[in-house]
């Protein structure tokens, strides 16, 4: 897939992040009176799967990918086998030979189902969708973490700060320690257990060695 041009258009589905039609079609001519009929599909968005790292974050790109009939039936096939509680437009039906008239009502079909695709949550980042259109990555544990990069920075920030300024103060001083009673000439020269006890308070205020 080659690199998506910036463009200054806005997006229509801001949700999904991505918008998609077909508003041409072309006529491919073979040898000995055989051709085909390739649909180019108009894709403008912001999703990272179609950049490249010369791209910001917050660019929308504009990208154009032709596809036969086949191949978009096919791709529609995978849909309703992989969704199937989504209710999407019907598919035009299958000729063998086709007219103008049957090309031009084919367009108007694929270009009101890819904008069903485009505006539904699931469908328009599926990895149906992303490798029928020949994007950079299908992974879509991948392309979610890329997909909103400024917002997950903004969150990390938020993060941190938020641990900076509710972490608990450590006291730094250490208490003066506590009066001692004179010793008395039968103190033994091994500390009894409570002294020990009183040097540990003394030396660890905040109780973290108990």
């Amino acid at each position: 897939m080659p690199d998506g041009l910036v463009t200054s258009r806005q997006l229509q589905n801001e949700a999904t992040g991505i918008d998609m039609q077909v508003p041409l079609y072309q006529e491919i001519r073979g040898t000995m009176m055989t051709g085909h009929v390739e649909y180019q599909i108009v894709v403008v968005t912001r999703l990272a799967a179609f950049k490249s790292a010369k791209h910001k974050p917050g660019d929308v790109v504009q990208l154009m990918v032709s596809k036969k009939y086949s191949e978009i039936d096919e791709f529609y096939c995978r849909l309703i086998g992989q969704y199937p509680t989504i209710p999407m437009p019907a598919m035009p039906r299958k000729a063998l030979f086709v007219g103008e008239s049957d090309i031009r009502e084919r367009r108007a079909s694929f270009d009101e189902l890819v904008k069903f695709i485009a505006k539904n949550p699931i469908l328009a980042t599926c990895p149906e969708l992303l490798e029928f259109l020949g994007a950079k990555t299908t992974d879509v544990a991948d392309f979610k973490t890329r997909n909103s990069p400024e917002v997950e920075d903004e969150e990390d920030e938020e993060g941190f700060d938020f641990f900076t300024k509710n972490e608990p103060p450590v006291a730094k001083a250490i208490p003066p320690p506590k009066p001692v009673a004179p010793a008395k000439p039968t103190k033994p020269l091994v500390p009894s257990e409570e002294e020990d006890e009183e040097e540990e308070e003394i030396l660890d205020p905040l109780g973290i060695m108990k």
